[in-house]
């Protein structure tokens, strides 16, 4: 019994130490993000609106590519348990590689053809236009650097050192508030750059991050390399990591892009004003929302490394005690938006149809969302033990299905935003159940046959 105990605290320990940090970076970003939109929105309505428009399509455009980070992770953790620390460099240099590649070709791609693609695609013209680009030759090679800081990420969550990751995270974001500052409105005797001051501090304050992990790493000396893989070689492993990451690139356009435009096409139909509110609670969702993403990464990165070592009866408590840790920050999160609901939303709009409309909904949206908890912990630890090709197909076939269903109690029974909601929900619930099911019977499997 004292075995037991002593177990599931020295695997509660072990979450919450990586899980924590990354909660906070979270927080900060967010925090950070809404004082950058601020500056942004103090120029003209032009710039915001193409700030706006290249941030949201870059960065979709990362979170795909950061599939690649989540592969090596995976890889990585898996490597670290077997002790196999050469093979964890070797992957990590291998990704770090990659990203360079990938990202810099889509950089020059944006470079060359940026112009065409921004007309043909949004139809953009005129000072929209201009400020579109000029926004975007800056901030596209973000990609890059973003590729390469997830793949730090990774390797800090590998090496159980997150607590770095805060430190890298607060200092560059700092930086990018204060440089947004001068360079947007022409402090310090700077000329004023508007949109090109916003990517230049971007850029600069993720190179800074980048620079941070590379100092931390070699004064603490948490990687030590002693002989590096020729450049043939880490290409090759690099297309390993590539190929392994299409099932979670496809995952991530699955749930990030194809869900999120048919959620929308269905509400578009029931009106703009309903489209409108769910725009606004998704974003207070996400708030809430923030803690089960850092205990799902921890739970896949805890996960690989103890399939790793092949041990299988912790495999079955990360997930569970993760599981629990997130509900516990995610309730409470939303126990504090309820007591401040009118603050929250009036802070986000100030028309009051949308405002009043959107109080109605409050609950339902956060309560659907709770269901979806569940479902990302145990979908990100199947991905830890390899099982990524199923979690697709099982994520594919339910949500076309729940799709189906949405449409159906929303429109077809004219249940409006209440039937987006509710179908949501029984869309998450099957999910869960489902990578619950999945993970434990694999599990157990694994088990039997180690014996």
């Amino acid at each position: 019994m004292n075995n037991h105990i002593k177990t599931d605290t020295l695997t509660i320990k072990e979450i919450n130490k990586m899980a924590i940090p990354l909660i906070f970076n979270s927080v900060i970003g967010m925090l950070i993000g809404l004082i950058d939109t601020a500056m942004i929105g103090r120029i003209s309505l032009d710039a915001f609106g193409a700030v706006g428009l290249i941030s949201t399509t870059i960065n979709s455009i990362t979170g795909v590519l950061g599939a690649i980070a989540i592969a090596f992770n995976i890889a990585g953790a898996k490597n670290k348990g077997e002790g196999n620390t050469k093979g964890l460099i070797d992957n990590f240099l291998s990704g770090i590689l990659t990203s360079l590649i990938i990202g810099l070709s889509i950089w020059f791609i944006l470079l060359g053809f940026g112009n065409r693609l921004l007309q043909m695609i949004f139809g953009l013209e005129d000072v929209i236009l201009q400020e579109s680009i000029s926004y975007m030759n800056l901030f596209g090679i973000t990609i890059c650097l973003n590729m390469m800081l997830f793949m730090f990420s990774s390797l800090f969550k590998i090496i159980n050192t997150t607590k770095y990751l805060f430190i890298g995270n607060i200092t560059a974001t700092i930086t990018n508030v204060i440089l947004n500052y001068i360079l947007i409105f022409g402090k310090l005797g700077f000329e004023p750059m508007a949109v090109r001051g916003a990517g230049i501090a971007s850029v600069i304050s993720l190179v800074l991050n980048i620079v941070i992990y590379i100092s931390i790493i070699y004064i603490k000396k948490l990687l030590i390399v002693n002989d590096i893989l020729s450049i043939d070689k880490m290409i090759k492993n690099g297309v390993i990591l590539l190929k392994n990451s299409l099932a979670l690139m496809g995952q991530e356009i699955l749930e990030s892009t194809i869900l999120v435009i048919c959620i929308n096409a269905i509400l578009s139909r029931i009106g703009v004003l309903e489209l409108s509110i769910y725009t606004l609670l998704s974003s207070i969702v996400s708030i809430v929302l923030m803690p089960m993403y850092s205990y799902a990464s921890t739970a896949l990165t805890l996960v690989s490394k103890n399939y790793g070592q092949k041990q299988y009866g912790r495999l079955l408590l990360i997930p569970k005690y993760s599981l629990k840790l997130a509900m516990i920050f995610c309730i409470s999160l939303s126990a504090i938006l309820i007591i401040f609901k009118v603050n929250v939303v009036t802070l986000i709009t100030n028309d009051y149809n949308l405002i009043s409309y959107s109080l109605q909904y409050f609950m339902i949206a956060l309560c659907s969302c709770l269901f979806n908890i569940p479902n990302n912990i145990y979908k990100y630890s199947l991905q830890g033990i390899g099982d990524d090709k199923w979690v697709l197909l099982n994520s594919a076939v339910i949500n076309v299905i729940g799709i189906g269903f949405i449409w159906f109690l929303s429109i077809a029974l004219e249940m409006g935003i209440y039937g987006v909601y509710i179908g949501i929900t029984f869309n998450y619930i099957i999910l869960s159940f489902s990578n619950n099911y999945r993970f434990n019977h694999r599990i157990v499997l694994y088990s039997e046959k180690s014996i």
